[in-house]
């Protein structure tokens, strides 16, 4: 019996899936319940289990391709056994679809190598015998546009700069770049900034080991459940006001942002947060975030103090309602009874989505994590 291997519906919302790596290859004997291929969507990992036994006879999505939703991978059957011929076809992700539509559009001519051009341009390329092989677009995803030639017959210099590489956008970079894109463009941003006094917390962090972003969430999670409007989300036109508190953690990776949750995060101890903190950041950088250690997130926050840097504005993690960015701790001069003394300060941005939350209550919630942070014992 031949089986299909499909792509998975990891959540309410995905509907397309990248395929990250093959287990196994075709030919190889596979048994039932084994992972066969590792899938990635909205930054979460799953490795597909084999449906039934057998041998993987053909597999029809290579790796990086992005499919839909219940797309057929593979097929599993008996070495004899036929498989349907209209399926055992190479499934066009649609980065490739996109690309093959470009190239047939922009074949110019007598020109060899197909090239990306605007109509006007091939028009004029032909009139005017112009290579455009031999040009560097300056329009759109490096689309020769009609003045790129017009400058070549002209003897102009080509102001496209060179390429010395290109990287393709895949996996959890292209996924964030979805994501975060869409922030921008639903969710109107407004920002918040404030200075917190961190000497206490310096001396929180000598005295357990914690790290200061592990500090930040302590703070944090206390400050969402007296203020709760901020941990929150819009959906079908109401705002929904969530009872846990569950804080995700930007970590940089070799692969992309990833953002692990730390559930429950009020009702933890600071110990008990660094650790699982330390756990997840590790497991990040490995790739080994499960899927449930990736979703469920109620508030963000993302700390780059560590690289030297003193403010940022940061986007919305969708869908919810704000995030916490942090700089890195200066001494700076303050003003304390008519005498100027030197405070170790973290300047603190809250970006929120205004649609939530509006500036009187977000100020109200970032002074009571700066309030927090100050007192820290």
């Amino acid at each position: 019996m031949v089986t299909k291997i499909v792509m998975p519906k990891l959540s309410l919302t995905m509907k397309t899936g990248s395929v990250v790596q093959w287990f196994k290859k075709e030919g190889e004997q596979v048994e039932k319940g084994e992972p066969i291929v590792e899938v990635l969507s909205e930054k979460v990992t799953y490795d597909v289990e084999a449906p039934a036994a057998g041998v993987l006879r053909k597999i029809l999505a290579e790796e990086g391709m992005d499919l839909p939703v219940d797309a057929t991978l593979a097929f599993i059957a008996t070495p004899g056994e036929e498989l349907p011929e209209s399926e055992i076809e190479t499934v066009p992700s649609v980065d490739h679809v996109k690309e093959g539509v470009a190239k047939e559009e922009t074949e110019v001519g007598t020109v060899k190598e197909r090239v990306l051009a605007s109509p006007a341009a091939k028009r004029l390329a032909r009139e005017q015998n112009v290579d455009l092989t031999q040009l560097r677009g300056t329009g759109p995803e490096g689309r020769i546009v009609e003045e790129d030639v017009r400058r070549r017959i002209e003897g102009q210099p080509e102001l496209a700069p060179r390429v010395k590489e290109e990287l393709p956008l895949t996996g959890i970079r292209k996924t964030t770049a979805e994501r975060v894109a869409s922030s921008f463009r639903t969710a109107p941003h407004s920002f918040i900034i404030m200075d917190a006094d961190m000497k206490n917390a310096e001396k929180l962090r000598e005295k357990t080991g914690a790290s200061y972003t592990a500090i930040l969430v302590l703070a944090l999670a206390k400050a969402l459940r007296e203020n709760p409007t901020v941990n929150a989300t819009l959906k079908d036109g109401k705002i929904r006001v969530y009872d846990d508190i569950n804080v995700g953690v930007a970590v940089s990776t070799e692969k992309g942002l990833v953002v692990p949750i730390i559930r429950n995060a009020d009702k933890k101890q600071l110990a008990q947060i660094s650790s699982e903190l330390e756990e997840l950041a590790e497991k990040a950088r490995q790739g080994k975030l499960s899927k449930e250690q990736l979703t469920g997130g109620t508030f963000t926050v993302t700390n780059l103090g560590m690289y030297d840097v003193d403010m940022f504005l940061p986007i919305i993690n969708p869908p919810e309602a704000a995030i916490l960015a942090a700089g890195r701790i200066v001494e700076k001069p303050v003003i304390v009874n008519e005498q100027v003394v030197a405070k170790p300060l973290m300047t603190l941005t809250l970006a929120y989505d205004h649609r939530i939350i509006d500036g009187a209550p977000a100020a109200v919630f970032l002074g009571k994590i700066k309030k927090i942070l100050k007192e820290a014992q």
